[in-house]
């Protein structure tokens, strides 16, 4: 079934607004992980111009601004972009869709975008809108999570909705596939695409330690907008039922201090010539 891209759009965008806060209390301190690679990989150094895409609660924003760049963030949704600024407002941020960014032509030295890309309903023309707004000589640095064999927290949510066979939340449009570029090739790929040079994929590995259940399934539903709908359209019983799944099965991560959840995740870069 072709994807109805602006109907996604508009899902993610009303998601956002209404789980920015617990996003940014839950889910941002498991995104955090590939901030500092993701700013590495984009060789943010002092007085750079950057420009972070989807910017969430302004994490990876604000960490770029520590280094010494300008920085601006931009999200399509206004509740993530009102979260940022009061959190940070030493930072410039605006609503905007990733497909029509309001900046001119290499207006800046690197773009980021931290775990966003498997959201954008027409990637490839989402990143050829972020090489336009980047200058020659640019880095362009993308995170995105590994399958989630690999990346638990977001397995463990998809095998409890499989158990329990939940259907998707019927707002969510079919035909989007957020897995797409959890293939490091496919990743890859996208990137040499839209022009990029000396492209680069790195995989890279960490634990996620959470004290319980309860705080991983506040994590994947407070954060997690598409995969964990479809546990939030059932009732309440049935959400209970899929509580105690969750934790039935996390109970295969249990250490001393907790519950240590694999967690696996995707760095992308390249340079613009």
């Amino acid at each position: 079934m072709a994807l109805d891209a602006r109907a996604f759009t508009a899902f993610e965008s009303s998601a956002h607004d209404r789980i920015a806060g617990s996003y940014s209390e839950h889910f941002a301190p498991l995104t955090s992980f590939a901030v500092m690679p993701l700013v590495e990989a984009a060789r943010i150094t002092p007085g750079r111009r950057v420009l972070d895409v989807a910017t969430g609660p302004g994490v990876a924003a604000a960490a770029a601004k520590e280094r010494g760049a300008v920085t601006t963030g931009v999200d399509v949704s206004a509740g993530m972009v009102a979260l940022a600024q009061k959190t940070h407002p030493d930072i410039e941020f605006h609503v905007a869709d990733v497909l029509a960014l309001p900046f001119a032509d290499g207006a800046f030295d690197a773009v980021l975008c931290n775990f966003a890309l498997g959201h954008f309903p027409e990637p490839e023309a989402a990143l050829a809108e972020c090489v336009r707004v980047l200058a020659a000589g640019g880095m362009l640095a993308f995170s995105w999570w590994d399958h989630p064999d690999r990346q638990r927290v977001q397995g463990l949510f998809r095998e409890t909705i499989a158990e329990l066979e939940l259907p998707p939340h019927p707002a969510v449009p079919e035909g989007h596939d957020t897995l797409r570029f959890s293939d490091p090739k496919a990743f890859a790929q996208l990137l040499r695409a839209a022009g990029l040079m000396e492209v680069a994929v790195t995989a890279c590995r960490a634990f996620y330690m959470v004290p319980d259940a309860d705080a991983l399934w506040n994590i994947g539903m407070g954060g997690m907008a598409v995969t964990a709908s479809a546990i939030a359209a059932q009732n309440t019983a049935t959400q209970a039922r899929a509580r105690h799944v969750l934790a039935r099965r996390a109970e295969a991560y249990r250490a001393a201090a907790g519950l240590q959840i694999p967690i696996s995740y995707y760095i992308g870069a390249g340079r613009r010539s």
